[in-house]
């Protein structure tokens, strides 16, 4: 069956998407990256995912930074729409036509009108490099926010500020700089903040005392789980973390298949052929 845009059901899906956030415990949002990853994540028990942009990226063959065509991107974004049930936030970098104004409006609409109901906007720019101005981000969310409703949907706008990496300063400073924009972010509209790249949990405890909105973190190998629940941080993605670890395993089952007489890996009792099968349309 053929994707066919709603407002009305796509505006309930992003209150669902919307009120995951507000529950009181950890959204854990899993990174997709094509449409049977996407669906794995649904049939696992998932209520909500998000995209990769590199995994998406990688998967049409392109590097991420925004060098994947727009188009190329939408269609991937169409396809993981099309085989799942539950709301999907898309990963737009920095919006592709960040300069652009009217041709950003169009892409925002367009993306909504793929079937997503979220977006993380980021202020790093990957053209000039550095980071976006305060002021030319907030426009950028502005608009985003009115692209949405001019589709009949209340957009779910994670804003993402890439301080912690590139702002100048100490790291007091830096959390400093993420604190503001988080303000900034969220007086012109946004959701929720996601501040990846942060490796301390100390820096997440500050960063949660001092941003309002509800705070997404990147999850990465020196954070604890547990401990991100204890300080109440309402959302953890993972980013390009699983296609690199189902590539570290095909990886592993091309080095056997080439070098190897012993083929384990190859072999596994889930999932089936049947079940992945089952997953997608006849045609």
């Amino acid at each position: 069956m053929k994707y066919t845009f709603d407002a009305t059901v796509q505006n309930k899906s992003a209150g669902l998407f919307r009120r995951l956030h507000h529950t009181g415990e950890m959204l854990v949002l899993p990174n997709a990256w094509d449409t049977v990853s996407a669906r794995m994540y649904q049939e696992t028990g998932f209520h909500a995912i998000a995209t990769t942009s590199s995994g998406v990226s990688w998967a049409c063959g392109y590097q991420d930074g925004e060098k994947i065509p727009p188009e190329e991107m939408l269609s991937a974004l169409k396809r993981i729409t099309r085989v799942v049930s539950i709301p999907v936030s898309a990963d737009i970098e920095a919006g592709y036509f960040a300069e652009e104004a009217d041709l950003f409006h169009k892409f925002i609409m367009d993306i909504v009108e793929a079937g997503i109901v979220g977006i993380n906007l980021e202020d790093a720019d990957s053209k000039a490099g550095g980071m976006r101005s305060v002021d030319a981000q907030v426009a950028l969310i502005r608009l985003a926010r009115k692209a949405g409703n001019d589709k009949g949907v209340n957009l779910f706008i994670n804003a993402r500020t890439d301080a912690i990496e590139r702002a100048s300063g100490n790291p007091d400073e830096k959390i400093q700089a993420c604190i503001e924009r988080a303000k900034a972010y969220e007086d012109a509209g946004a959701d929720s903040i996601f501040v990846p790249f942060t490796s301390e949990m100390e820096t997440v405890a500050r960063l949660k005392e001092g941003i309002r909105l509800p705070l997404n973190i990147l999850m990465g190998n020196t954070l604890d789980p547990a401990g991100l629940r204890r300080l109440k941080v309402e959302r953890v993605t993972v980013g390009g973390k699983p296609i690199l670890a189902t590539l570290n395993t095909l990886r592993k089952i091309a080095e056997e298949l080439k070098n190897d007489n012993d083929w384990r890996t190859l072999f596994v009792s889930q999932p089936t052929y049947p079940e992945i099968n089952n997953w997608f349309r006849q045609g």
